[in-house]
């Protein structure tokens, strides 16, 4: 048990810091792409996934400058700091970034979501294997329940 205790935590540890690392290269591209046009305190707000693929999606088309995968790490970050997602109804890859957990963690999620029914509280996702309470408190204004 103490072995496999261990084994998370240094799993958890190595992911938290890729995390940390490529967080900061998607906000210097997003300060880069976004920044060049207007300030980037301007993108304030939680949205939905699909409503920052569109706000992108209409920044394109008024002449913001980017690459593809400059764009595609925009909306990372976007996902990752400014998206609010729904845990009964999101797939696990919607999830994950929003609630920055693993992509098993997020899986799990969904498993205990379609065994037991929807998500109630934050206390509920807490039950979850793998879901770091104070993470998810910290993320609190970011779910959404309906």
């Amino acid at each position: 048990m103490r072995v496999l205790l261990l084994l998370f935590t240094c799993a958890t540890a190595a992911f938290a810091q890729t995390n940390d690392a490529s967080l900061r290269r998607e906000r210097a591209v997003y300060e880069a792409v976004c920044g060049s046009c207007h300030d980037t305190s301007m993108a304030d707000g939680l949205r939905s996934e699909i409503e920052w693929r569109e706000t992108i999606e209409v920044m394109q088309g008024v002449g913001a400058k980017g690459t593809a995968e400059q764009f595609a790490q925009v909306l990372r970050y976007l996902i990752r700091t400014q998206t609010k997602v729904n845990v009964n109804t999101a797939t696990a890859a919607e999830i994950a970034p929003v609630l920055e957990v693993s992509s098993a963690v997020a899986e799990a999620l969904v498993k205990r979501r379609a065994e037991k029914g929807d998500f109630k509280t934050l206390d509920d996702l807490k039950k979850v294997a793998g879901i770091d309470a104070a993470r998810l408190d910290a993320r609190k204004d970011r779910v959404a329940f309906r």
